[in-house]
């Protein structure tokens, strides 16, 4: 799942070793901003990619802290061309 926002740009995966725990990948200023940088390790040195292992609890926690700062106000002129729920079916 990627996540973009006024937080930094992060991409969260599942591990396939550890199902309960989540890689988080951004760049080193965004993982620190969010996170212990004694967490924080390389991944990608040529992407400047660097990671961190969360349980989901945590990052629960976190997205839970990137929703509590979004800015509602830029919403105004938000539109939905074509709502996903349109092809769904209804009992």
């Amino acid at each position: 799942m990627k996540i973009s926002s006024l937080q930094g740009d992060f991409k969260v995966i599942q591990t396939i070793k550890n199902r309960d725990e989540l890689l988080v990948l951004g760049s080193w200023k965004d993982l620190v901003r969010m996170f212990d940088s004694n967490r924080t390790f390389l991944v990608n040195r040529n992407e400047s990619l660097f990671g961190i292992y969360l349980c989901k609890q945590e990052c629960a926690e976190f997205m839970n802290k990137i929703i509590q700062e979004i800015d509602y106000h830029e919403w105004e002129d938000f539109k939905i061309d074509k709502p996903s729920f349109n092809n769904q079916f209804h009992a």
